[in-house]
């Protein structure tokens, strides 16, 4: 499997020399850098897609396969350049054609320049998970997993057992007493940045997230699921090298150390509270391969409400099931990002959740919690529907979408949902606020 620890930035279109960006070289002796090749896996897919394959498991080998060769081939003269100018940490991926690498000098990217097969030169940037707001409401009982009516699914015998789930966050603290039971220590965890053995979090936010998802004890919408994990987050940024790493890794699994892959380790969906941006595709090939091999990615619109056109990447993007927060009373909150997507008035988020004063896992001890608010919140609740209905027999994303937009709760509000950015939204259902409506995962089911 190939690893990397670099960043990336914005797309764009090339015809014969590679496109650059202007902030490359202006300063610094050596840069970071990302190189997109012209040939892209998107190509790799299509061809797989028009095959036949007798399971899911089979189709995810032989993309992975195709995806190593033909990244490889595409990659060996770019990475003899960087070999030979001495450049620092340097990796290929294979989910999306890119090279990352380090302290890369002047006179190696001037050769780079020279090249008809880069479609582009960058330089890195970084994500960050959702902005949240910790209050200090001491309430016990975790509302949102009430609210989406999780507890009259687990009636009907719909708690997760023998569904994967997994995230993209800041890690887990993985011995909390809600979560330790339902971690799978084999192939569970991927730390991109240090390279640890076993899950970690020094920031709180991914164990907060993935007690939403899974944890016991009334914590998590879907407490009989496996979780696995991986760092995406060394603080409140994430690198894109890491989210790119931890996208191959939730594709085809890895040991710890990244060796021994195995795709048939992939979780059934990935929950992304992390984003920045608008309209921007970088994460577009990640989406479409998860999708290709019934891994549902799930990402939270981002906290940049409340007008119109405020919807974050990668959730505002076709393919992505993206989820909008709300509070007790059913009202979108406040902070919460609206649709529609800013260039093709994609209708988002598709869905809404609990986000607003949360209460989840908390990362000091192995009994602490806390309260947070943010779509980051809402969208462990969506995963942790989603996984309900794996263990029900769904697996293609697009059905379970489908399944948890049909069955929303839509709750009374005005006829105006949002405006600014160029628009005034004022269709009702679905709408730029809510999508389809806030979730509720035992109608889901079909169990009430």
């Amino acid at each position: 499997m190939k690893v990397f620890v670099v960043l990336l930035a914005a797309l764009a279109v090339s015809q014969a020399a590679p496109t650059v960006s202007n902030a490359l070289y202006s300063v610094n002796a050596v840069e970071d850098i990302v190189i997109l090749m012209k040939k892209t896996t998107t190509e790799v897919l299509q061809q797989i897609e028009t095959q036949n394959f007798v399971n899911t498991n089979s189709k995810a080998k032989a993309l992975y396969k195709q995806l190593n060769q033909v990244t490889s081939e595409s990659q060996r003269d770019v990475l003899s350049i960087l070999a030979q100018h001495k450049s620092g940490k340097v990796q290929g991926l294979y989910i999306t054609n890119r090279i990352v690498a380090r302290g890369v000098s002047k006179a190696a990217y001037e050769e780079l320049l020279t090249r008809d097969d880069i479609l582009e030169i960058r330089a890195p940037k970084v994500m960050h998970i959702g902005d949240v707001t910790e209050t200090k409401d001491a309430r016990v009982l975790e509302w949102g997993v009430e609210k989406v009516h999780g507890p009259a699914a687990w009636a009907a015998g719909f708690t997760g057992e023998g569904v994967v789930v997994s995230s993209i966050d800041t890690g887990v603290r993985y011995t909390h007493v809600a979560l330790r039971d339902g971690y799978r220590e084999d192939y569970g965890w991927f730390d991109p940045y240090m390279g640890t053995a076993t899950p970690n979090d020094q920031n709180g936010h991914g164990s907060h997230t993935m007690g939403s998802i899974a944890g016991r004890n009334g914590t998590g919408v879907a407490p009989g699921a496996q979780w696995i994990a991986c760092k995406g987050c060394d603080t409140s940024q994430c690198s894109e090298a890491a989210l790119l790493g931890y996208a191959q890794w939730t594709f085809c699994p890895t040991l710890p150390d990244g060796t021994a892959e195995d795709c048939e380790k992939r979780p059934a969906l990935s929950s992304n509270s992390w984003g920045g941006g608008n309209e921007d595709p970088w994460y577009d090939e990640v989406i479409n391969m998860w999708n290709s091999v019934n891994i549902v990615p799930i990402f939270a619109i981002g906290n940049s409400g409340p007008g119109c056109r405020t919807a974050n990447s990668p959730g505002d993007r076709p393919g992505a099931l993206s989820v909008g927060a709300t509070n007790a009373n059913d009202l979108i909150a406040t902070f919460s990002s609206h649709g529609p997507s800013v260039q093709a008035l994609r209708i988002k988020p598709e869905v809404s959740a609990p986000g607003s004063n949360v209460r989840s896992c908390g990362y000091l001890t192995d009994t602490a919690y806390s309260i947070l608010s943010g779509t980051s919140m809402a969208c462990p609740h969506v995963a942790g529907a989603a996984a309900l209905l794996v263990q029900q027999g769904l697996t293609d994303p697009k059905e379970i979408a489908v399944a948890l937009q049909d069955s929303a709760v839509r709750p009374e509000m005005e006829s105006v949902v949002c405006t600014g950015g160029g628009v005034n939204v004022t269709d009702p259902w679905p709408n730029n606020s809510y999508g389809w409506g806030r979730i509720n995962v035992a109608a889901a089911l079909g169990v009430e």
